[in-house]
């Protein structure tokens, strides 16, 4: 006679174990300049997990120069700005992506980039952006912001 050993199911707490925690985990805010350092802003991309997982994008501290003095984006003078890129871990990768563009009419703002299906609970994530912003003000293209593709490895703890 054999005997069998049957494992019991996982408990819902060992189920809760691998899911993140609700909150916001970010990149370190980078700051950029556009052409001439007429324009400035920081950007950071966030992971949020909650009712549904997805990417944010946040920009803070967007202004312009004139005349010697700096001034914030605001509704006269808005920032346009849309940022894209690529999530990934444990070998599941997504793109994001912003609408395009964002149209911020104040110093901070954020956009929603989506929830790419590689936003899955816990652990570390491999995140690319590439964010661009035209204005505030300065509309003229040489003066726009080009960040090119940045890389951030965001922690997720379980």
């Amino acid at each position: 006679m054999s005997t069998l050993l049957l494992q019991s199911p996982a408990t819902a707490a060992e189920h809760r174990a691998v899911a993140a925690p609700s909150g916001d985990y970010c990149s370190p805010a980078e700051e950029f300049y556009g052409g001439g350092q007429y324009t400035y802003t920081r950007v950071q991309v966030c992971l949020n997990f909650g009712s549904s997982n997805q990417v944010i994008v946040r920009n803070s501290q967007t202004q312009y120069q004139w005349g010697g003095a700096w001034y914030y984006a605001d509704n006269n003078y808005p920032a346009r700005w849309n940022a894209n890129g690529s999530v990934s871990k444990s070998g599941q990768s997504g793109n994001y992506a912003t609408p395009n563009p964002v149209t911020q009419g104040s110093a901070n703002g954020s956009a929603s980039g989506g929830s790419p299906a590689a936003l899955n609970g816990c652990g570390s994530y491999s995140v690319t952006m590439t964010f661009h912003q035209s204005g505030p003000y300065w509309n003229d293209s040489s003066n726009d912001i080009n960040s090119g593709q940045r890389s951030y490895t965001i922690s997720v703890p379980c």
